[in-house]
């Protein structure tokens, strides 16, 4: 069965530190982790339609 979930974005190069000098967290890992949840969540879409 061909996968119709789109690939993952690129992770941020480690050298990047998560959370920032200023406590926040780095644009680009909260963009990652945003799409890493929203990749998440569609396989849990699919496995409960699929009745597993």
């Amino acid at each position: 069965m061909a996968s119709t979930l789109k690939q993952l974005v690129q992770v941020p190069p480690p050298i990047q530190p998560v959370i920032e000098a200023n406590g926040r967290m780095n644009k680009d890992w909260y963009a990652y982790f945003k799409e890493l949840d929203r990749h998440v969540r569609e396989i849990e879409e699919r496995l409960t339609a699929g009745g597993i």
